[in-house]
Order: structure tokens, then C-alpha cells, then sequence
């Protein structure tokens, strides 16, 4: 083979695992408790994570100008402050289960991409009675 052709094929193989591993590494994100963050906090700030937790009763602020949520996700004694840009889902109630996926900021604030809550249970009991009256049928 000619020198050309195998360096030109180095480097291609080079450039798209290069590509590959820092498309990898950007879209990495640790899942934790809100007490797990708090036992790893000081090395955490900047990392992309998911923050698993409930919502405080009382701690929810919508700013509709803004378009911001603000909220305090707990479990047992720690707590988290949540900073959301974007529509207020509507399933974000008090006690709720909350799934935030962002990055820590220096201060220990959530600033949160994303938001995923899990349905409520009243929705999970009709599903069963519904499920229930069709076997019957």
C-alpha cells in the first residue's frame, strides 16, 4: 500500500474516535438520590447529572415572565434547590417525584434541563380497575 493512503487512514480513524469519545463524555450523566449528592457535593459542580427526589410542600415558584420554576426537591434531612427555565409541567404538585437532570453550579443550586415526574398514583388505580373490568368482559 502507499504511504498516503495508510496515514490518510489513520488519521480518519483518529478523527471519528475522537468524535465518538467526546460525543460520549458530553452526553454522560450520573443518576443519583438527593442524599448521594449531598455526601459527593464538593466535586460535583459543572458535572452533568440526574437528581432523583420530592418536591417540598411550599417550595414551588413560577415566574411566568421569567418562564422559571424554582422548587426545593428533599430526601429525608437533605434538600435541593431546583432552577428550571421553561413551561411549569403541569404534573409538578407538593410531595411529588421529581426526576431533574442538569448541571450544579458553584453555590449548590440545580440549574435543570430537564424535568421528568413520575405519574400519580390515582392515575396508576384506574389504570388496574380499568384492566380489571376488561378481563371480565
Amino acid at each position: 500500500m502507499k504511504p498516503k493512503i495508510i496515514i490518510g487512514t489513520v488519521i480518519i480513524i483518529a478523527v471519528l474516535a475522537f468524535l465518538i469519545i467526546s460525543g460520549v463524555k458530553d452526553s454522560t450523566v450520573y443518576y443519583m438520590t438527593v442524599s448521594e449528592l449531598h455526601a459527593k457535593k464538593s466535586g460535583m459542580q459543572g458535572e452533568g447529572m440526574r437528581v432523583s427526589g420530592y418536591v417540598i410542600p411550599s417550595s414551588i415558584l413560577w415566574d411566568a415572565e421569567k418562564i422559571q420554576v424554582r422548587f426545593t426537591m428533599a430526601e429525608g434531612r437533605d434538600s435541593l434547590h431546583v432552577y428550571y427555565n421553561g413551561v411549569k409541567p403541569d404534573q409538578l404538585a407538593e410531595e411529588q417525584e421529581v426526576l431533574a437532570e442538569g448541571k450544579l453550579d458553584a453555590d449548590g443550586f440545580l440549574h435543570a434541563s430537564k424535568l421528568l415526574l413520575k405519574c400519580p398514583s390515582k392515575y396508576e388505580a384506574k389504570l388496574e380497575e380499568q384492566n380489571l373490568s376488561d378481563r371480565q368482559k
